[in-house]
């Protein structure tokens, strides 16, 4: 069982939401192996947010945040008729992303950052660990 698996204390879970995902890669093979083959490769990283405080993982399954901040940049970058090179359009970018910040709300969830800090640092690090016997697994540190 992977170390993500045993730190989650669902280990059911787990199990149950891997076979989910294994199962949706399978049918996606045969039109788009490209994707099943993506969805694969990042099974470890989707699987940890298994382990995530339940309102913190309510909060951060909702792409609200991330369309209200597309929506924003298109609305800055709107009346620009021509882009010159990469590095205007990251700065148009980064402007749009600056005017939506005004507009955020408080997460539902923010006393959970915390834990969320600890659990991406310990991805960070076991990622950056050599391979050790269990595979090298990510999400080997203890996030609640």
């Amino acid at each position: 069982m992977p170390r993500c698996a045993r730190l989650s204390g669902r280990p059911g879970r787990w199990r149950r939401a891997e076979q989910l995902i294994r199962n949706l890669a399978r049918r996606l093979d045969q039109e788009w192996p490209g994707i099943a083959a993506t969805i694969l490769e990042g099974l470890d990283e989707i699987l940890c947010v298994v382990r995530l405080p339940r309102e913190l993982r309510r909060s951060l399954a909702c792409t609200n945040i991330i369309e209200n901040m597309n929506g924003t940049i298109r609305q800055v970058t709107r009346n620009v008729k021509r882009w010159r090179d990469a590095s205007m359009a990251l700065r148009w970018t980064a402007a749009g992303m600056m005017e939506a910040k005004k507009g955020f709300r408080r997460l539902m969830a923010y006393k959970q950052l915390p834990t969320l800090k600890a659990a991406l640092l310990a991805h960070q690090a076991a990622r950056l660990a050599p391979v050790t016997g269990d595979g090298g697994l990510a999400c080997t540190g203890e996030a609640a």
